[in-house]
């Protein structure tokens, strides 16, 4: 097992990780599969700072590998602005449906905040998402508040991270 900054050589793991997810209804991914590949170079275009939206900080994507599969992603905002103050914070992830509960999302966020993160770094999550709420708190999150998502019809509570590094 290794967690690694996403490159080329990791599509065509990840279009296998991102159909599993999509079956599983994760919107990220929904609309990802029938281009992949554009979608993985505008990712990885994202963490050079390229082709990036108006007033997006660049993106890292890193991978939680096993045996050449990936089982988990965690995506990293480098920089800050208002929206990622308080409403989409610093830090995104995802496990692989079927390896949920072996503790990948607890090893990949704990890695990125001893390796990646330098100070501190906002995370948000559903308030009915109470495997990534108990996570982000066993993993030191500061509870901040919280905001309701117009959009998803949902209550969105806010953290504050510390780095490990």
């Amino acid at each position: 097992m290794y967690i690694i900054k996403a490159d080329m050589s990791h599509l065509q793991s990840f279009l296998v990780y991102a159909k599993q997810c999509a079956e599983d209804g994760l919107p990220l991914y929904l609309s990802t599969i029938e281009n992949h590949q554009t979608y993985f170079k505008k990712r990885l275009d994202y963490a050079e700072g390229k082709q990036l939206p108006a007033d997006w900080p660049p993106i890292s994507t890193y991978f939680y590998i096993k045996s050449n599969h990936i089982l988990g992603a965690i995506r990293v905002r480098h920089g800050t602005n208002e929206s990622i103050e308080n409403i989409t914070g610093h830090i995104g992830f995802e496990t692989l449906p079927t390896a949920r509960g072996n503790g990948i999302a607890f090893t990949m966020l704990n890695w990125v905040l001893t390796h990646v993160i330098k100070e501190q770094a906002i995370i948000t999550c559903s308030d009915k998402n109470i495997a990534s709420k108990r996570l982000i708190e066993k993993s030191g999150g500061k509870y901040l508040g919280y905001f309701y998502c117009e959009n998803n019809k949902q209550k969105i509570l806010r953290y504050q991270l510390q780095s490990k590094h």
